[in-house]
């Protein structure tokens, strides 16, 4: 009797051990802050004529602390705008280059305009005419978090699509 029931408790470790082995276990991480961005996507079949201010209403390329150069997920919301603008030639955006309030007036809007910049270039490399984007900065002038922490700067340093 003893024998017998080692082996079901040998069996069901054995049963129990490689359906754990078939599990598919992942790991997700998920960003909490206050950076959005948007996805704007169509299938090939239907006939969308886009609005601007529907597409781009919340679409925002953020950068790193006295810095041009596009981040991934910055890149992930271009990839988004250039595929909006090559699917509709008669849409025209603006880009807004801003920056946190460090530094003087002028060299945050001299760097709000290197930001707007490497944007336009980046859609212009990804086939959208240059004549449908127009540039402008703001520098420190439009912050949209009034605070001095880092939280709040990371925020205001941005490139607004609209």
């Amino acid at each position: 009797m003893i024998f017998s029931k080692f082996n079901i408790s040998f069996l069901f470790i054995i049963i129990f051990l490689s359906s754990c082995s078939s599990m598919n276990v992942t790991e997700e991480t998920v960003y909490s802050g206050d950076v959005k961005t948007v996805q704007a996507s169509s299938t090939d079949n239907e006939d969308i004529s886009y609005d601007s201010q529907a597409i781009f209403a919340n679409a925002t390329v953020y950068f790193d602390f006295d810095k041009t150069n596009l981040t991934s997920k910055s890149l992930q919301t271009l990839k988004s705008v250039v595929d909006a603008l090559n699917d509709n030639s008669k849409l025209n955006i603006v880009l807004s280059g801003h920056a946190d309030e460090r530094g003087t007036r002028e060299y945050n809007l001299a760097l709000g305009q290197r930001r707007a910049d490497t944007v336009s270039q980046y859609l212009i490399l990804n086939g959208v005419e240059s004549n449908r984007i127009i540039t402008k900065s703001y520098g420190e002038e439009r912050p949209i978090a009034n605070g001095q922490d880092e939280a709040s700067y990371a925020k205001n340093r941005r490139v607004q699509i609209n």
